[in-house]
């Protein structure tokens, strides 16, 4: 997926004669100091953050068996586990090397950090599936594709995703040479998450717009049947903040995209010759993305929460 080291506006006063690596960072020593306490914040920051998350779904999988309905269901089960594993390793990828910077005295091997890095990508758009399917299930709605709605064919989008990103992340770390395969990751990525996008906001809306002529239709009920109108009233008013949480979440699987499109069009070391990006923009980009990917996987865990409520 979108390379840890390499996104960023690139300098044009770093030398080009150095080796090309699959993922170049920054000039360590010169960005850590020019950086200051922002560095800090980043890594660790931010590592705090995911470790949050990671804490939080494995706790609510741990209750698991106390929970009725949708909490015990497959779905409910898969998302806060692929959460669990988006926290955990993007927490790990932050504290322990953050970026191949050797931050804490610690090297870990290219090939384990970039896959660290990139297994995150796959989580998050499998949890989106899936948690968009769950709430299709829930609110009994069709989309114009029925694969969408399709278990075992999501089921082979997502092992299809998670195989890509492991091949190409282990084979660009291993030979430099394989880069052209990490474009590939981010296109899928990028095509992938915009078709989830867009039909979520399809389904989004068609809920919403469902819930405002049901609650016209509320109002024109007699009083006498007050109970069994607040009951549909609620039911029907938890399925729209849900439908326009998840709607916050489709908006930020756009700018995911966004990001990764300007990744590979814009800095990516297919299309630079430079060696190093440079430091401010670097850290400023990394910083984006790694707080969208945050709060994408906050209002996906939000969501199912409510969902099996």
């Amino acid at each position: 997926m979108s390379n840890p080291s390499l996104s960023g506006t690139t300098s044009s006063a770093q030398s080009t004669t150095q080796p090309a690596a699959a993922e170049p960072g920054p000039d360590w020593p010169v960005a850590k100091k020019l950086w200051g306490i922002a560095w800090e914040f980043h890594w660790a920051g931010l590592g705090t953050l995911f470790s949050i998350l990671a804490v939080r779904s494995f706790l609510i999988l741990a209750q698991v068996r106390t929970r009725q309905g949708f909490g015990r269901k497959p779905f409910f089960v898969a998302i806060n586990s692929l959460l669990f594993t988006l926290g955990t390793t993007r927490a790990l990828f932050l504290f322990l090397d953050p970026y191949s910077s050797a931050e804490n005295g610690i090297e870990i091997p290219p090939w384990i950090s970039m896959l660290v890095f990139g297994i995150t990508y796959p989580c998050l758009t499998s949890s989106f599936c899936l948690i968009h399917l769950a709430f299709l299930e829930v609110v009994k709605i069709q989309l114009g594709s029925k694969r969408l709605q399709d278990v075992r064919f999501l089921g082979g989008v997502i092992t299809a995703h998670f195989a890509l990103v492991i091949t190409a992340e282990t084979s660009a770390a291993l030979r430099p040479k394989l880069t052209p395969l990490l474009i590939i990751c981010q296109s899928f990525f990028i095509l992938w998450g915009f078709v989830l996008s867009t039909s979520f906001i399809y389904s989004g809306l068609k809920v919403i717009r469902y819930d405002n002529r049901v609650q016209k239709q509320l109002m024109s009920i007699e009083l006498g049947e007050g109970a069994s109108r607040r009951g549909m009233e609620k039911s029907n008013k938890g399925i729209s903040k849900v439908a326009k949480v998840t709607l916050a979440t489709s908006v930020l699987g756009f700018v995911c995209c966004g990001m990764q499109i300007y990744s590979v069009f814009g800095v990516y070391g297919l299309y630079s010759k430079a060696v190093n990006p440079s430091p401010w923009p670097w850290w400023v980009y990394q910083t984006c993305f790694r707080l969208v990917e945050f709060f994408m996987a906050c209002t996906i865990a939000y969501s199912v929460t409510q969902s099996a409520d």
